[in-house]
């Protein structure tokens, strides 16, 4: 008896593996490593039961996969560019178009501002400024050109690539409900230099960056409500 015959078909089918991106570290950041690790490794090889040699392996590692453990448990991604904002909420008991004025012209502002000790105006736009946030033995300058200018709402400036405090920053003035009063919103974002580490110590210095622009604006506020 001849048995049946049974025909096969071979059924292709569409296989895909998933691919994690697991990179938390910037290039830079990555090269660097890479180079520290390598130096490590080359002064321990006699000895590699050392601390060094294991530090140099880390670094190695992080290097080549760009993949940092510290990073992952704080939750820092250092391989896309992170802005860092402080930003603040104040009421000032005059006018928004009387604050705007008062702002707009940035000579008021080393004399309302405890921190700015100079602005010298290079034209409508471009200005020179200088402050002693780091303290009076350090001071830092740069320059900052205004880019949006909404008279009696908004001003909205950068700082020049060639300046030392890379930022972005724009303040806005709202009438309150009254009429009478303004609230001032303040956002200055910047980019922390030294990849995730300096994303770090950003991130440790916000709350104090944010008291110290509460304390400006206090000098401010008390300044432009001086009567006239």
């Amino acid at each position: 008896m001849e048995a049946p015959k049974t025909h096969l078909k071979l059924r292709s089918g569409k296989f895909s593996i998933e691919k994690h991106d697991y990179s938390n570290v910037g290039l830079t950041e990555r090269f660097v490593s890479v180079f520290a690790g390598a130096i490590l490794l080359s002064k321990s090889l006699s000895n590699p039961f050392r601390p060094r040699f294991l530090y140099g392996a880390y670094l190695t590692y992080r290097g080549f996969t760009g993949h940092c453990l510290f990073y992952e448990q704080l939750g820092i991604d250092a391989s896309r560019p992170q802005a860092i904002n402080v930003r603040g909420e104040f009421v000032i008991d005059r006018p928004a178009a009387e604050v705007y004025s008062y702002w707009r012209n940035l000579k008021n502002l080393p004399g309302s501002l405890n921190y700015l000790m100079d602005v010298k105006m290079i034209d409508e736009h471009l200005s020179m400024w200088k402050s002693k946030v780091l303290g009076n033995l350090i001071p830092v300058d740069w320059k900052a050109e205004i880019v949006k200018d909404e008279p009696g709402h908004l001003i909205g400036w950068k700082s020049t690539a060639d300046s030392v405090l890379r930022h972005v920053g724009r303040v806005e003035f709202e009438e309150t409900p009254d009429g009478l009063g303004t609230v001032l919103k303040i956002v200055i974002s910047y980019h922390p230099p030294a990849g995730g580490l300096g994303i770090g110590v950003a991130r440790l210095l916000n709350p104090y960056l944010e008291h110290l622009l509460t304390k400006e604006i206090k000098t401010f506020k008390h300044q432009v409500e001086l009567p006239v």
